[in-house]
């Protein structure tokens, strides 16, 4: 099995959302330290899915940094690019996958954003072998749920081999499973998350238990801890409504 891993957006940025600081010497500790993060969960998913292969693309904002960032990607790294103006995560994943001629040659893609630090529980939690499209978790409280359908966290995802040819419908946005199933030919059992508590994408605003977004300031506390997400419980509530 061979994995291509994603590791998109604005690195060395420094501060709260909406913030677009980039590059300064205070943002590069804690970059770095979320880069060897996904180093040793590469590491770590190699061992637990003995995989043949993994590599890596980076694609980011051009910083002072752009060869420190490179240099520890180095043994995984097949390209990176750094852009001076941001076009979006939507934008940078499918400028990557849409013109690379070999990505048959793996079996799964795994985008994850840059700046999030790995917690080691997110290689306990994730099961690839469910062979369906997973987002790492859906959002909590009046926040769950985009159009009657799941409102998800959209800080990295994971795509089997078998759903590339839906790359092209893949937002990476909160409402990307309302847009898979209306616009492409994706079922509701096609996606699924790698956690089954919900969570605030923003780990300033709610813990996360498989990441951090470094730079800023990380919340001690878990807002919805007796809220479960149950798939099946949700979709057919969703059916009710609409039948109503």
């Amino acid at each position: 099995m061979k994995g291509l891993f994603l590791f998109i957006g604005e690195s060395f940025r420094y501060g709260s959302q909406k913030t677009k600081i980039r590059g300064t010497k205070e943002s590069y500790d804690e970059q770095i330290k979320a880069c060897k993060s996904h180093i040793k969960f590469i590491e770590n998913m190699e061992q637990k899915y003995n995989l043949e292969k993994s590599d890596v693309i980076i694609s980011s904002y051009t910083t002072k940094y752009d060869a420190e960032l490179i240099a520890v990607y180095e043994k995984y790294l097949v390209n990176s690019t750094f852009q001076q103006i941001l076009i979006g995560l939507t934008n940078t994943f499918h400028n990557i996958l849409l013109n690379m001629k070999n990505i048959n040659d793996y079996d799964f893609i795994f985008y994850i954003r840059i700046d999030l630090f790995l917690k080691d529980y997110l290689l306990k939690v994730i099961d690839i072998t469910k062979n369906k499209i997973l987002f790492p978790s859906i959002c909590w409280g009046k926040k769950c749920i985009i159009k009657n359908y799941p409102r998800v966290n959209d800080m990295m995802m994971f795509i089997p081999k078998k759903y590339y040819i839906y790359i092209n419908y893949i937002n990476i946005f909160h409402n990307c499973w309302y847009k898979l199933i209306n616009t492409s030919t994706i079922k509701n059992e096609d996606l699924d998350v790698i956690l089954n508590t919900l969570h605030d994408s923003d780990s300033e605003k709610d813990n996360n238990p498989i990441y951090y977004i470094v730079n800023r300031p990380e919340s001690k506390v878990w807002h919805s801890p007796n809220q479960i997400f149950d798939k099946e419980k949700f979709i057919q509530h969703i059916q009710n409504i609409q039948h109503i």
